[in-house]
C-alpha cells in the first residue's frame, strides 16, 4: 500500500517521499543527508530503497542535499534539461551521479511519473503526477506563479494533491521583504498565495480530489493556522466542507512522522 511522507516543507526545505516500505520515488532533496536519512528510517524507509529523486527545480531550498544522497545512496536523479543543466553549470552536483532528463511521462517500478511545467523563476520548472502501483494518483505541484491550464490538467482528478499555499497577500505586503521580492512573489513566476491555492483546489475537490496537503508556506509571509482557515473558510463558502467533501493538513517546516496512507 503506497503512501505519502513529508520530510520537509517551507522556504528552508523540501522533499516528499511517495512509495512503501519496500521502496518509492523522493521528490526533491531540499535538506541534509544526515536529516533525510533520520526522518526517511523514521517512517521505516531505508534511503537504499529510494529508487530515484525526482527534481521540481533548481533552487537551494529544493536540492541542497541532492548531491551527497545521491552520490553515497547511488540514486538515479531525474529533472528537466533546465534544471540539470543549471545544477552542473553551477557545480551544485558533480555529474557523477546518473542523471535522466526528463522527457514525458516515466515508468519505475509500477509508478508512472508525469512531468507538467510550471510557471516559476528557474528554468525548466515542473510539477508531477503520480500514478501508483496500487492504483491511486496524487499531484505534486510547488513553486508557482499562477495556475496554468498546463497545470490545471497535469492536477485534476488525483485523489491526493500536494499543492503549494506560500504567502498570505496582507502578510506579504506589510512584511519585512523589500519591494522587489514582494514583487518576485506576487508575480506570475513567483508563488501561490493562501486564496490563489484555495481557488485551485475547489476545482481540484469538484474533479476527485479527497486528500489535501497546504505546502511550502513561507516562514515569514503565512502561518499555518492562517493557510488553513483562508482555504477552509473558501472552500466552505463554495459548499465544500471539510472532513466531508475533503480532508486537509498543513504540511510542517520539518516532519511531524505523519504517514498518509494514499487512497482513492
Amino acid at each position: 500500500m503506497s503512501f505519502y511522507f513529508n520530510l520537509c516543507s517551507s522556504s528552508s526545505g523540501n522533499a516528499t517521499y511517495l512509495g512503501d516500505l519496500e521502496g518509492g520515488i523522493l521528490f526533491d532533496a531540499g535538506i541534509g543527508i544526515r536529516s533525510c536519512k533520520r526522518l526517511l528510517e523514521s517512517a521505516g524507509v531505508s534511503p537504499e530503497r529510494v529508487k530515484a529523486i525526482f527534481l521540481t527545480h533548481e533552487h537551494s531550498d529544493h536540492v541542497k542535499g541532492l548531491e551527497p544522497l545521491s552520490t553515497r545512496y547511488h540514486i538515479p536523479v531525474y529533472g528537466s534539461d533546465g534544471t540539470l543543466r543549471s545544477l552542473l553549470d553551477s557545480g551544485r552536483i558533480s555529474g557523477t551521479q546518473e542523471l535522466r532528463v526528463l522527457d514525458g511521462k516515466v515508468e519505475l517500478d509500477g509508478y508512472e511519473i508525469l512531468p507538467f511545467p510550471t510557471s516559476h523563476d528557474s528554468p525548466g520548472s515542473v510539477g508531477y503526477r503520480i500514478h501508483t502501483p496500487d492504483g491511486v494518483s496524487a499531484a505534486v505541484c510547488t513553486d508557482l506563479g499562477y495556475v496554468s491550464a498546463e497545470v490545471l490538467e497535469g492536477i485534476s482528478g488525483c485523489d491526493f494533491v500536494m499543492l503549494e499555499s506560500n504567502y498570505d497577500e496582507v502578510m506579504l505586503k506589510n512584511g519585512p521583504y523589500p519591494y522587489f521580492l514582494k514583487q518576485r512573489i506576487a508575480g506570475r513566476k513567483g508563488h501561490l498565495s493562501n486564496l490563489q491555492c484555495a481557488e485551485t483546489l475547489e476545482k481540484l475537490i469538484r474533479s476527485g480530489a479527497t486528500q489535501i496537503r497546504l505546502a511550502h508556506l513561507s516562514e515569514h509571509n503565512n502561518l499555518p493556522e492562517l493557510a488553513f482557515r483562508t482555504v477552509e473558510e473558501y472552500l466552505s463558502d463554495c459548499g465544500l466542507l471539510l472532513n466531508r467533501d475533503y480532508r486537509m493538513d498543513v504540511l510542517p517546516k520539518v516532519s511531524d512522522g505523519k504517514v498518509t496512507v494514499l487512497a482513492c
